[in-house]
């Protein structure tokens, strides 16, 4: 039976992974609304702010769970993260809030829109620069040398940490773009946000293959800490995310 630093420990496990499919898949919506062109680009965004309108703000419940339950379970680490990290995570949750407001200036036509797709954009990369950090072992509690860059940057500041951050946007561009092929009821919409999920699943991809490139600079501890080799995790999402962009150009488009 598992034990209660485990349970909890999966309750913030679940918490986080609903927060990346569902709220990531709102960021991913924002890429595509800076990113719409074409002479649907106003259908586009459109459809992407219908689309998340009803459930962007209660998507950040999962999040605010999994804070709550890393400060009050585990005290430690999330002091660790919150000091060590303190940089990105203040710029993401910057990027949240503006995010948040500029969608409800742009929803009652105050403008806005730029500044929700910027920071929907520039989010998920911050959100997964932390998680680099936190899994390749850099992330130390305190002070270090004496100097800020050491103590507070160095520890996120590394190709592999913006590897699993760009990796992370474009986890998540995929994920709203087959949304938002489901959502669209119209042949057309759905047509262009399908071949932005291939792009987005090809993109997911070549980055699996980019993280194996950049591997080898991570830490020893990583190696060490993990039952399973990681570069066989790396291709197991490389390879999830081909299956899935198989899938979604494969099947075939509703009339």
């Amino acid at each position: 039976m598992p034990s209660l630093p485990d349970t909890l420990a999966g309750v913030i496990l679940a918490a986080l992974t609903a927060y990346v499919l569902l709220g990531g898949a709102d960021f991913g919506g924002g890429v595509w609304d800076l990113l719409a062109s074409g002479p649907r680009k106003a259908r586009q965004r459109d459809l992407i702010a219908h689309a998340i309108g009803p459930v962007w703000e209660a998507n950040h419940v999962w999040l605010i769970l999994a804070i709550v339950l890393l400060f009050t379970c585990f005290p430690r680490a999330f002091a660790t993260m919150a000091v060590g990290l303190h940089v990105p995570l203040t710029l993401m949750l910057i990027g949240i809030v503006l995010r948040g407001s500029a969608f409800v200036f742009q929803s009652y036509g105050g403008g806005g829109g730029r500044v929700f797709a910027t920071a929907s954009l520039v989010t998920p990369v911050l959100l997964g620069i932390c998680v680099g950090a936190v899994a390749s072992g850099t992330v130390w509690f305190g002070v270090r040398d004496g100097t800020f860059v050491t103590s507070f940057i160095r520890s996120w500041f590394t190709p592999f940490a913006f590897a699993v951050g760009i990796f992370t946007l474009a986890c998540f561009a995929f994920l709203a773009a087959v949304y938002l092929t489901l959502e669209a009821k119209d042949t057309e919409l759905q047509e262009d946000f399908r071949l932005r999920a291939i792009a987005a699943g090809a993109a997911v991809f070549a980055l699996a293959v980019l993280g194996l490139a950049v591997f080898p600079q991570a830490p020893p501890v990583m190696k060490e800490s993990s039952r399973s080799p990681p570069p066989r995790r790396w291709l197991r999402f490389g390879v999830s995310g081909g299956v899935g962009t198989s899938v979604r150009g494969s099947r075939p488009r509703r009339r």
